[in-house]
């Protein structure tokens, strides 16, 4: 089955996650790029165009990365990234409203949330120890809590290393976020590269973290995507 949004391609970072959250409107109106760097491939694939098998390194954020940096000069007019665990209600909420608005808008959604400092002020001490996943068909193959350290901490000074003092007021979280072509390829290849390459270290790194709450400085300037602020 052909998709109704050909020019519209969704990222699915996998696990061990079912995918059955594919077959529920909207979802069930896109085709799926899943990267699955579970032990399985016990996923719905009816929805699935690609399947491509990666290393279980830097999870969700490495495989965007990957993603963006295998495709670079052959991406989609609208790029969609998914965890694989959209099936959780708040990311499923945000997941919604962003498929929701690129079928009514015609156009992507950077869905944020909107500080009125800077991204880098916000969470300037922001550092983990630890962590583990929350989905749990997930955890139930990876219960690990112990993150590989960044080697650049905390996030202020993560942040200023990778962006200097670039101000940005907006970030998402969950992995959850949808950009148009021309707001990736305005950065040139080396940029995702070497984050690409900041992130593969472990299955579980800190610098993750702080990738995830920095999306919006990663892209900065955001032009051609609508940035929606959750607080407005």
């Amino acid at each position: 089955m052909s998709s109704n949004f050909p020019y519209v391609e969704i990222v699915v970072a996998r696990y061990n996650e079912s995918l059955e959250w594919t077959l529920e409107y909207p979802f069930n109106q896109f085709k799926y790029t899943v990267y699955n760097k579970g032990v399985n491939d016990n996923f719905d694939k009816t929805h699935v165009d690609i399947v491509e098998t990666l290393p279980n390194v830097g999870r969700c954020d490495h495989t965007y990365l990957y993603h963006i940096v295998s495709k670079y000069f052959r991406l989609k007019p609208i790029t969609v990234f998914f965890p694989g665990s959209v099936q959780m209600q708040t990311k499923k909420d945000r997941a919604l409203y962003i498929l929701n608005h690129i079928i009514t808008q015609k156009r992507a959604a950077f869905y944020c949330q909107y500080v009125p400092t800077t991204i880098k002020q916000h969470f300037a001490n922001f550092k983990l120890d630890e962590w583990s996943c929350s989905d749990l068909n997930n955890k139930s193959l990876n219960g690990e809590t112990s993150l590989t350290l960044a080697k650049i901490r905390p996030y202020h000074a993560w942040y200023s290393y990778w962006f200097k003092n670039v101000p940005v007021n907006h970030y998402c979280l969950y992995g959850i976020f949808s950009l148009h072509r021309a707001d990736i390829i305005k950065h040139n290849i080396n940029r995702y590269k070497q984050l690409l390459n900041a992130v593969e270290v472990s299955s579980n790194p800190e610098v993750g973290h702080y990738i995830e709450r920095s999306w919006g400085a990663i892209f900065e300037p955001i032009v051609f995507t609508n940035i929606v602020c959750a607080s407005r």
